[in-house]
């Protein structure tokens, strides 16, 4: 039975000489939230930090101003999300795939299944339902659901037939008696991701520091739009990525055979 250190290692050989077309791809996937590493909500979790960071500073003159910009950018930013997200986000599900079979994978890729865009938002709301839905008794079983869920992209971007709901209860099925080795997945690159948030700490704190006004408003402005804050983000990601499609393609045993494009 493979451990989080051989999914790595798998990860890293499919990434050999394809980083840059990976890390192109991440940053496309994450602009438009469809990334699938249950971790990696990170254009969320940015900026969130980001927002407390630099919360004083909407109370610096034109304050309000920079409030309204950041509530309309956000607001937007999630109507795309909620129009394209799951279609794409399937979409990066086919790349990874590709990435880690060893086939040809484009960053066109994500625009692969740009037809089924009902199928992709339902597959998000679906998945967003239940897993709000099991939080209300608990955060543990939130959690829980969220490892259970976390294979239906894949399954989806496969079988094209399925149903959001059938492709969720499968997801469910593969994933018992694997849930605790994807967490393990996921905790294993707890350091890359502290490490790569620390320029995000350090920015908030040279700005809080050295700037006032209107160019502490600027600046900061800059900071919390630009997601992920940290260069580094730009690399982990698609290495967490290629990791659990090497982990998806090892508990369904061997490649698939995609059904036909419906």
């Amino acid at each position: 039975m493979k451990v989080s250190a051989d999914y790595r290692m798998l990860a890293l050989d499919a990434l050999r000489g394809k980083w840059k077309t990976a890390v192109l791809t991440g940053i496309a996937a994450s602009a438009l939230g469809a990334t699938i590493v249950s971790s990696s909500n990170s254009a969320v979790s940015n900026s969130n930090q980001a927002k407390d960071i630099h919360f004083e500073l909407f109370s610096q003159p034109n304050g309000g101003r920079l409030l309204a910009v950041l509530l309309a950018g956000i607001v937007l930013w999630a109507v795309l999300q909620l129009i394209v997200g799951g279609a794409v986000q399937l979409g990066y599900a086919h790349f990874n795939l590709n990435l880690v079979d060893g086939n040809d994978a484009a960053i066109s890729d994500l625009f692969s299944q740009k037809d089924r865009l009902w199928d992709g938002f339902c597959m998000k709301f679906l998945q967003g339902l239940y897993i709000a839905l099991w939080s209300l008794l608990l955060v543990i079983p939130g959690i829980v659901k969220t490892y259970s869920y976390a294979m239906t992209p894949y399954i989806m971007s496969e079988h094209p037939s399925l149903t959001a709901n059938e492709a969720i209860t499968e997801s469910r099925r593969i994933m018992n008696g694997n849930k605790w080795r994807l967490f393990c997945l996921d905790f294993s690159f707890i350091g890359w991701e502290l490490l790569c948030s620390v320029p995000l700490y350090a920015e908030g704190f040279l700005v809080l520091k050295y700037f006032t006004g209107s160019e502490a408003l600027a600046i900061s402005l800059v900071l919390l739009l630009t997601i992920p804050l940290s260069i580094g983000f730009f690399f982990v990601r698609p290495y967490e990525e290629a990791a659990w499609a090497t982990f998806y393609r090892d508990i369904t045993a061997a490649p698939t055979e995609p059904d036909e494009a419906y």
